[in-house]
Parts: C-alpha cells; sequence; structure tokens
C-alpha cells in the first residue's frame, strides 16, 4: 500500500466518522473498552463478501438483562472492516457505549462482514450476533434486544425492528436514511449531476462512470478543486443549492455550502462502484427527471447527465433498502432538520409509510432544529434513547 493510498486512508476514515456522529480521531491503540468487554469473529456464510465480521461484546458486572445494539454508519469499501469506536465517540468526548454499561445495559456492535452499502449483510450480522451473545448468558436471561443505529445504521436499525419484532425491543434511528435507500441513493446522485452541469471542470468523469481509483485524488477534490469552484462561481453554487435543496447553515452559509458539497459528492467518488456492484448495476435513473430552479431550466434539463438505470438494481433496493412503515414495535428517530448528507424529508416519507402501513402509533420523530449530520448532544441522544425504553416497557414481546 502507498503512502499516499495509507494517508486517504486516514482522511476518509475521519471523514466518514465525522458524517456520522461529528466525532474527533480516536486511537485504537488505547482501547476505550471496558475490562469486561471482549472482541471476536463470526463468519459471514457469503460467498460474495466472505470476510469474518468483527464482533465486540459487554456484558458489566451488575447486567439487567437488556442489550443495546449498536449498527455502525457508512464506512467506505476501500477501506478495512474494523469495530465502531471512534464512531462512538461525540465531541465533548463523552463514549456512548459507557452510559448504557453504567446502567447495566449489555453491549454490543459489529463491523459488519462488508463496508460499504451493507444493509442486506448488517441484517444478517446482527441477527448472528444476537445468537452468539446467548451463548455467553444463561439461558433465558436475555430479556430485551434495542438497536441504536446512525446514518446507514439508522436505515438498518429501522428495517431490523420492521422485519424481527420478535427479536428486538424497539429501536433508536438516528440521522438514518429511513425514508429508503431508493430516494436517497436519488438525493445524492441528482446533486452529483446537477454539481458536474454548473461546475464540469471538477470531475473529467460521469457520475454513472467513476474510475475505480478516482478515491486515490479526494484529497485534491476535498482541500483544493470543490471549494474553489463553489467560492469562484457564488452565483452557481446558489442555483445548484436551490435545485437541489440540501441544507446549508443559516449561521454560516458560504463556508457550509463547500461543507454540503464535500460531503455529499463524498458518496459518488467513493461508493459509486461499490454500489453498482452490490445491488448488481445502476439503481439511479434520472430520464425522466426534470429539474427546476435554476436561471435557465430548459438549458439544465437540456444539458445534464442522463443516467439509465437497470431493473436488477432498482428491484435490489427497493427488496433490501427499502422501507415500509409496518411497525410493531417502538422506533423512535432523532434527526437534525437541516442535514446535508440524510435529508429531513426521510422522516416525513416514513411517516407517510407508517401511516399507511398502519404503524405511526409505534413511530416517534424527535427533529433536532439544527445544521449537520448526526449533529446531537449527550442529552439530545440520551433522552431519545431512555424515551425508547419507557415505550418498550409498555410493550409485550423480547
Amino acid at each position: 500500500m502507498s503512502n499516499k493510498t495509507q494517508k486517504l486512508i486516514v482522511l476518509i476514515s475521519s471523514l466518514s466518522i465525522a458524517m456520522c456522529l461529528s466525532a474527533p480521531s480516536v486511537a485504537s491503540a488505547q482501547s476505550p473498552w471496558p475490562p469486561f468487554c471482549q472482541e471476536g469473529s463470526l463468519p459471514s456464510h457469503d460467498p460474495q463478501y466472505p470476510a469474518d465480521q468483527l464482533i465486540l461484546t459487554c456484558i458489566p458486572p451488575s447486567w439487567n438483562g437488556h442489550l443495546v445494539m449498536y449498527a455502525h454508519g457508512y464506512v467506505p469499501a476501500q477501506l478495512p472492516l474494523a469495530l465502531p469506536v471512534d464512531e462512538l465517540f461525540l465531541p465533548d468526548g463523552t463514549f456512548l457505549p459507557e452510559i448504557v454499561l453504567s446502567q447495566g445495559f449489555a453491549f454490543a456492535t459489529t463491523s459488519y462482514h462488508k463496508n460499504g452499502y451493507a444493509v442486506e449483510q448488517a441484517r444478517k450480522d446482527l441477527n448472528d450476533l444476537i445468537k452468539d451473545f446467548k451463548t455467553l448468558v444463561p439461558a433465558g436471561s436475555l430479556q430485551k434486544v434495542f438497536l441504536v443505529g446512525a446514518s446507514e445504521g439508522g436505515e438498518i436499525a429501522a428495517l431490523m425492528i420492521e422485519h424481527f419484532p420478535d427479536k428486538y425491543a424497539g429501536a433508536l434511528a438516528m440521522c438514518g436514511p429511513i425514508g429508503g435507500g431508493p430516494y436517497q441513493v436519488r438525493y445524492l446522485s441528482d446533486f452529483r449531476v446537477v454539481f458536474d452541469y454548473f461546475f464540469p471542470d471538477v470531475f473529467s468523469f460521469g457520475a454513472a462512470d467513476v474510475p475505480e481509483n478516482a478515491f486515490l485524488n479526494w484529497e485534491t477534490y476535498m482541500d483544493i478543486t470543490i471549494p474553489l469552484a463553489i467560492f469562484s462561481d457564488p452565483t452557481a453554487a446558489a442555483q445548484l443549492y436551490s435545485i437541489s435543496g440540501a441544507a446549508l447553515d443559516p449561521q454560516d452559509p458560504t463556508d457550509s455550502a463547500v461543507e454540503t458539497a464535500i460531503r455529499i459528492l463524498f458518496y459518488s467518488i467513493w461508493g459509486t462502484n461499490d454500489l453498482i456492484t452490490t445491488a448488481g448495476g445502476m439503481p439511479y435513473d434520472n430520464r425522466p427527471t426534470v429539474y427546476f430552479g435554476s436561471l435557465d431550466d430548459d438549458a439544465l434539463n437540456a444539458g445534464v447527465e442522463r443516467i439509465r438505470s437497470a431493473g436488477r438494481a432498482r428491484a435490489y433496493m427497493r427488496r433490501f433498502y427499502q422501507t415500509t412503515g409496518a411497525l410493531q414495535r417502538p422506533l423512535v428517530t432523532l434527526h437534525n432538520t437541516l442535514d446535508p448528507v440524510v435529508p429531513f424529508q426521510h422522516e416525513v416519507i416514513y411517516g407517510g409509510l407508517a401511516t399507511q402501513a398502519g404503524g405511526s402509533s409505534f413511530l416517534t420523530v424527535i427533529p433536532v432544529p439544527s445544521y449537520g449530520h448526526c449533529n446531537f448532544t449527550v442529552e439530545q441522544i440520551v433522552g431519545a434513547f431512555g424515551m425508547l425504553v419507557q415505550q418498550a416497557s409498555a410493550q409485550t414481546g423480547p
């Protein structure tokens, strides 16, 4: 591995962490896990992605019979599998597992056996993690299992509570694309093609034809070409955000225009090829899309890149990435209203799905009126989790 590649892995690891819980980088050599935690691995049983998932299980001495399982957010497929240590730290240094462990909850998490777009794989891995946990405790002692997930992990948590109400007592989905993967992919891809229309010199390739080694140039894109493009043409930037509806920080619209663009375009450069491989083709199709909000919508619609999707890929996304709102257990969501990466519109979409499916009585949405992706305080997270536990205590079941 070249020095440049190693440097980029460190750089993008820090960026992906920031996208999830706005966390600082934490040296893995200084493990924060208490002595009653143990690391291990479980086989994937997946010929396409045969790597074992890495797992961690913590059972405090005063265990209350309940387990909190954490589903981590998006990690680029180019990075090695790892436990989500850094992601669990908040900007003030709070280590989230310490909170639940101090209250007597057991805690478990996994790397999944695949990075990148890993919703399908994570569902199997989390269920396997429960099976493994049960081998570590006396038979029948596990009373309730709670799911907590952030970003991509938030969608995973929502899907798990929909599909496995017999296994999970409730879920906390933070800043997740719970309206469904198809909407999220469309949001990210629409931004990319509109960005290319207004700033054609930043990328030399299209949104569906990202070179395999494009991520090696991410440092240049992030530090130089994307900021330079946004700052050099504020009129084009204003049209980009008018069309895309991507969130900006009202306290700092100029700098956040760069931050939002970097965070969204990150997924195009680092995630497109993995998305295509995982889904069996490109699931995004903008041929019928009519874009509006520019100074010349006719020119925009005539000039924007048009991409044809693959039917197999669309079906894959509907099968594994589309939520239904069919809840039988409590789902609490926490979401910044000005989330530039996973729009708050996901909460609106999911609310509609839950109403149609008869699950709205199990849904609690907690909007956080601020800019950022997973930009939460300790109090907000603990309050949301406490609400989940309280709601689940009134339910019968696992």
